[in-house]
Formats: structure tokens, sequence, C-alpha cells
């Protein structure tokens, strides 16, 4: 479900300056904008499986580790 402008969390200028950092000339605002809204799923569900890393270790902080070992467990092919 899209959010609407004030939900989401990603502002859409620093997507399309990362598109363009990219390559790209020209980015159109709905590009920038699903662009953002996949970053934030994608984010979202990585922050999702460090959530669950950290409870399985009977802990409260979440710690850059577990964002990177959720991270390595999102990327790998199922």
């Amino acid at each position: 479900m899209p959010r609407s402008k004030k939900d989401r969390i990603i502002p859409v200028a620093p997507v399309d300056k990362l598109i363009r950092k990219s390559g790209a000339e020209r980015v159109s605002d709905k590009g920038a904008e699903r662009l953002a809204q996949i970053l934030e799923e994608v984010g979202e569900d990585i922050a999702r499986r460090a959530f669950e890393l950290t409870e399985h270790a009977k802990r409260k902080t979440i710690t850059h580790k577990d964002i990177d070992l959720a991270y390595k467990q999102w990327k790998k092919p199922r």
C-alpha cells in the first residue's frame, strides 16, 4: 500500500540524488517516489529481521552487527 507524503520516511529529494549519482541525467518524480517506497520496504524487512535476531539473543538493542547479519540473510537467494 503506497504511503502518503506525510507518512513517508525517506524523502524523495535524496533518492533523486542517489539515482542521479548512479549516472542518470533525468529522473521522474514518480520514479524517485517509487524507489523511495521500495527502499522503505526493504529497510523495514531488514529491520524486522534484525529485531528477530536481537530477540533471539535475548537483547533489547539492535546493533550494527544485527543489521549486517539481517542484510546478509535478506540478500541471499532463497
